[in-house]
């Protein structure tokens, strides 16, 4: 399918002028959007696979928002043979979604308190580095910094992007939130403003609409993330599309863990 070209332009949801309130009731829908339609059970494998390579002890993973797909993801990797601790971080932390997660998981995921800039992530934050529906939020120049700062480091690092910019991911994304609005006297925690931005004043739809349009124009193709690793020769980068179990569309990938001659040498 032929590409729209890409468009880096504004998601209201990564503003810090947008209110808490919005911003994590946008986050709370996609998370649990991406449960409802189990949007990332396909990577689930290739995932695992590189934990199980790279020896990680711990996931870090960057611009959680209210948990992505964590919730089930963690069971997929158990059976995958891959099941470290999972610390989730974001610049903007949903502490009451992350708090929720850490007491129903107890403790399996975990999250950084403190705002996590995931172009130098802190020195004590150290694991493998994931990004679910959060790579395209960054411009090139700053996605680049984001691997840059995982090779710098020896860390591994995974990107997933469930959106892409065809017209048949713009059409299911918008189908996507219409469902998942059904369900959000459902969601928790149970918040009054998630039901006032929704229902009495609808800025929840309208910004979460508009901010899944963008993510599908703002995602890289396979092809531009080739071009966003050149230059790191001591990684091996895997980057493809995964099908979809039972949705028309196709998750695209990064994944990028040191040679193994490279982490004996540094061992």
């Amino acid at each position: 399918m032929v590409l729209i070209p890409r468009l880096h332009l504004l998601e209201i949801h990564d503003q810090s002028w947008c209110p808490a309130a919005v911003r994590d009731g946008i986050t709370d829908l996609i998370q649990t959007g991406l449960g409802w339609f189990r949007a990332y059970d396909a990577v689930a494998p290739l995932l695992a696979r590189a934990l199980r390579r790279t020896d990680a002890r711990r996931v870090v993973d960057l611009a959680s928002g209210g948990g992505g797909p964590w919730p089930r993801f963690l069971g997929l990797l158990a059976r995958e043979g891959a099941a470290p601790p999972v610390t989730l971080t974001d610049r903007f932390p949903n502490h009451r979604a992350l708090e929720r997660l850490r007491a129903v998981t107890r403790g399996a995921l975990d999250f950084h308190p403190a705002p996590v800039d995931a172009t130098a992530v802190p020195p004590d934050l150290p694991g493998f580095r994931t990004l679910f529906t959060s790579f395209h939020h960054f411009r090139p120049d700053d996605a680049r910094a984001i691997l840059g700062d995982a090779v710098r480091r020896g860390e591994g690092v995974a990107a997933f992007e469930i959106t892409r910019r065809d017209p048949l991911s713009l059409v299911l994304n918008l189908l996507g939130v219409a469902a998942v609005l059904v369900a959000v006297p459902f969601i928790r925690p149970w918040r009054w403003d998630r039901l006032l931005f929704t229902y009495v004043i609808p800025l929840l739809p309208l910004a979460g609409a508009f901010d899944g349009f963008v993510s599908c124009l703002r995602t890289y193709s396979p092809g531009e993330l080739r071009v966003l690793v050149a230059g790191w020769p001591q990684y091996d980068w895997e980057i493809g599309l995964a099908r979809h179990h039972f949705l028309p569309m196709s998750i695209t990938y990064l994944i990028g863990t040191p040679r193994l001659s490279d982490r004996s040498a540094g061992g």
